[in-house]
């Protein structure tokens, strides 16, 4: 079909136009924006008065306009104020991970009295800035030059992620800089919902070329506490994602999301095992009859008989993307070889052959949000355990991860709402926290005081559930050198002169056994003598520590990962010249409603000069882990005494 004339005329008209707004808003992204006097004299900031440093703008574009790449572009311009500011941009790190591009860097420092100061391309340098397990984080990094409070720092560059788009994408409107406007510039490929999460209903509004403009008013930044919920918690923030127009409650969303998963995973397979994962299901089980002997069989297994390629510290990362995935549950049982996802699916069939009834879990991560199914969204839930019901309840069981004991779960998947997805239908319902007694660590240790003070012994510390799950996960991966400089230096930030020698580590990958540090330590002016008396703290393993909250106010909520406990025993053999003078326990300490407490008991054999020391803690007791910031006040006192109590000092006098 040919065009008329009129309307070709018209055609070429919208492009002059169109061509012509194109070419302004590149030249608009070639220019730096002016400054205003007011911002170049401005000896305070308008959001927070006591801020080191303020944004006066944050802005990010984000194009995904294109058929291929996701472009976004950041601009920043930040007043600084203190030389605790200029400490924090005289350097400045822009993060990327495997898949991005960082390109086209700018920056700039423009002073009080309007002269300017650009860095060259060859100030920008790459680094490596986290490195662990599973995450490997680089920065595009460069120095802020001739930097001092009162100038303004601003900087620019384009976040490229080839094959990519915004779904799924979170934009983050509060960061760890007080901030007077943040934007975001949005320009989507598809329809568009998100969610908003502390924005109090904030909303995208329509800009100009096809561009929605999100935008708050000064922001507050983002301060870290201790003990404090994960940054999604408490931050603003919205989730924006692309869809359909289908209007649906929450739980139609999961249903839909659920068969989705069912196809993906081929949970059919997984939950309907063919005749030789039976037959071996029944070989594996052979002598025990009880359901919870049974299921134990099937676990240590899935953990020991097959080959975990996720944390084969032998493959690397390369390797380990070149290893095809196993076609099916059977696959990975002929093998004995799969992911950690893998794995578990090959526990389910396994269990699903034995006739128990199984699902596939997905929950909640605890560590960066806390789920629950009224938020619908998919990323909110990750294949987490596999659940089994055993005796009429669910139990849950990730043998997949090799560091988490088989009565438990990572502490960011417990206590959180799942999806159990079966084949035809799902169930939700929320996964178990674990007690106290559960995540223990033991400690115990045989010393000798000297009359100088200096205190010498032996060590061990004993490490289970959730600790020695972290333990675990901090040291697998490392070398032996490497686990040895982080005990000494986990030591020496309490006791910075403390000599460590013949250390011993041992149980790192077997979860089911505590894992264990064992050591000789030698610590000079442990004790402070001072004339005929020596003053000693007994507690040798809170020796050094600070208050857990130093603040006398609180703005965020009290989060503590997990429920935990510790008990300590320690023998002191005192200087044979020395004898106790006031060496009284203290007194118990406890809330009113039993959630923490921490007893001290201290005795003394005459015959051998040797002191005990025995202290029993626990916190968290029936899964109380999150608290409202109303409660800090009373929250931090009951630490306090805790933290009193560890102190507690005795004195020794001369015979």
């Amino acid at each position: 079909m040919r065009l008329s004339f009129r309307k070709h005329s018209v055609l070429l008209f919208l492009s002059f136009l169109l061509l012509i707004n194109l070419q302004s808003v590149i030249a608009q992204d070639k220019e730096w924006r002016e400054v205003s006097q007011a911002d170049l004299q401005a000896k305070a900031p308008k959001v927070e008065p006591d801020a080191d440093a303020e944004a006066i703008f944050w802005e990010v574009r984000v194009d995904d306009g294109s058929l291929t790449d996701l472009i976004m572009k950041h601009y920043i311009r930040v007043k600084i104020f203190t030389e605790r500011g200029r400490e924090k941009y005289s350097k400045i790190d822009i993060p990327f991970v495997k898949g991005m591009k960082i390109k086209n860097i700018e920056a700039r420092v423009i002073k009080s009295d309007g002269s300017i100061v650009e860095i060259t391309k060859t100030d920008v340098f790459e680094r490596e800035i986290i490195k662990s397990n599973d995450v490997k984080i680089k920065a595009k990094s460069f120095a802020m030059p001739n930097i001092e409070p009162g100038v303004i720092v601003e900087y620019r560059y384009q976040e490229v992620i080839p094959y990519s788009s915004a779904n799924d994408m979170r934009m983050i409107f509060q960061r760890d800089v007080p901030i007077q406007t943040i934007s975001y510039y949005f320009r989507p490929a598809a329809d568009t919902k998100y969610l908003t999460f502390n924005m109090q209903g904030n909303k995208f509004i329509k800009d100009k070329g096809g561009f929605y403009r999100a935008t708050m008013d000064n922001v507050p930044a983002l301060k870290e506490e201790a003990y404090m919920p994960p940054e999604d918690e408490v931050r603003s923030w919205l989730l924006l994602y692309y869809t359909r127009n289908l209007k649906s409650d929450a739980m139609d969303f999961w249903a839909r999301l659920g068969g989705n998963i069912v196809y993906i995973y081929d949970v059919k397979d997984t939950l309907k095992p063919d005749k030789s994962l039976k037959t071996a299901a029944t070989e594996i089980i052979a002598g025990a009859t009880a359901p919870e002997e049974q299921i134990a069989k099937i676990f240590s297994f899935c953990r020991t008989k097959v080959k975990n390629i996720t944390f084969d510290t032998q493959i690397t990362d390369e390797e380990k993307e070149k290893i095809k995935a196993n076609k099916s549950t059977t696959d990975t049982y002929k093998k004995l070889q799969g992911t950690k996802n893998e794995i578990n699916e090959l526990f389910a069939s396994l269990t699903s052959a034995l006739s128990f009834e199984t699902r596939l879990a997905f929950g909640g991560d605890r560590s960066e949000k806390f789920f629950d199914t009224s938020q619908a969204h998919e990323s909110f839930v990750h294949f987490s355990a596999v659940a089994v019901k055993v005796n009429n309840r669910w139990r849950y069981y990730d043998p997949g991860d090799l560091f988490v004991p088989q009565d438990m779960l990572a502490w960011y998947e417990e206590d959180t709402a799942v999806l159990l997805l079966g084949y035809k239908d799902f169930v939700t319902t929320e996964t178990p926290i674990s007690a106290a007694d559960q995540s223990k660590a033991k400690r115990t240790g045989k010393f000798k005081l000297l009359d100088d003070g200096t205190l010498e012994g032996t060590v061990k510390i004993e490490y289970s559930g959730h600790l020695g799950y972290l333990y675990r996960m901090d040291n697998y991966n490392e070398s032996a050198s490497k686990r040895e400089e982080d005990l000494k230096e986990k030591i020496k930030q309490q006791m910075s002169v403390a000599e460590l020698s013949e250390i011993s580590i041992e149980n790192i990958t077997d979860a089911e056994k505590p894992f264990v540090y064992q050591f000789k330590v030698r610590v000079p002016n442990y004790a402070q003598k001072t004339g005929k008396r020596i003053f000693l703290q007994p507690g040798f393993f809170e020796y050094g520590s600070n208050p857990t909250f130093a603040s006398s106010v609180r703005k965020y909520d009290i989060f503590f990962r997990y429920p935990w406990s510790e008990a300590d025993e320690i023998e002191i053999e005192l200087p044979k010249d020395f004898t106790l003078d006031n060496a009284d326990a203290p007194i118990p300490v406890a809330d009113p409603g039993g959630i923490g407490s921490l007893k001290v008991s201290m005795g003394i054999n005459n015959s051998t000069n040797v002191l005990t020391y025995k202290r029993n803690f626990y916190f968290g007791r029936r899964g109380a882990t999150l608290f409202s910031s109303s409660a800090y006040v009373p929250l931090k006192g009951l630490f306090d005494a805790f933290h009193r109590t560890d102190m507690h000092t005795i004195t020794l006098k001369q015979k």
